[in-house]
Parts: structure tokens; C-alpha cells; sequence
């Protein structure tokens, strides 16, 4: 499992894909947000766990998997700004982006 495939995966699911999420995901963001928020930015791979830990808890592990298999992320070479959004800061943009997308189904 590649950290950074995992949370990009995941972004583009709440910014693009969001019908992915059933009802009770939907009801269980705001947990993850807080566990995400347990996480140091530097610290990829316990972040991406925590999504995966999660999307199993909440039947998307197995689409999580596909996706991965599958490469539903920009692997055109290089990541640049205008293609992916920068693996800094992380755990904010994790949370800002799971409560924006709470707060649009509300």
C-alpha cells in the first residue's frame, strides 16, 4: 500500500466521487476526521492506514482496493500543483475536505 495513492484516492472520492460513500460513511466522517486529526502531517503512511482502517469499518475497502489496483489517481509521471493537490499539511486538507463534503450532504 502506497500512503499517498491511499490519500489521494480518498480526496478525489470526496471532491469528485462522492455517491461512493453509503449513508452510514456518510454518518461516520466526522470520526474520521477526528482520528485523522491524531496524525502528524509528516506521518504518511499511519494517516493512510487510518483511511483504509476506516473505509473497511464502513464497506469501501474493497473499492479502495480496486481503485489502487486499478490506478484511479493522476500517474502521468510527476504530480504537479495543477494535476494533485500537495501531500503538505495533509491532515488539514484531510479534515477540511471531509467537512466541507459533511456539510454539502447536510
Amino acid at each position: 500500500m502506497e500512503p499517498d495513492k491511499v490519500i489521494t484516492i480518498f480526496l478525489k472520492w470526496l471532491h469528485e466521487n462522492p455517491g461512493i460513500f453509503t449513508p452510514t460513511a456518510w454518518k461516520n466522517l466526522p470520526q474520521l476526521k477526528e482520528e485523522i486529526a491524531e496524525s502528524a502531517d509528516d506521518e504518511l503512511f499511519p494517516i493512510a492506514f487510518t483511511i483504509s482502517k476506516w473505509c473497511g469499518k464502513n464497506g469501501l475497502g474493497e473499492k479502495l482496493r480496486e481503485s489502487l489496483l486499478r490506478k484511479d489517481f493522476d500517474d502521468a509521471g510527476e504530480p504537479t500543483p495543477s494535476t494533485t493537490p500537495p501531500l503538505t499539511n495533509i491532515t488539514q486538507t484531510l479534515r477540511t475536505s471531509i467537512e466541507d463534503s459533511y456539510k454539502k450532504l447536510q
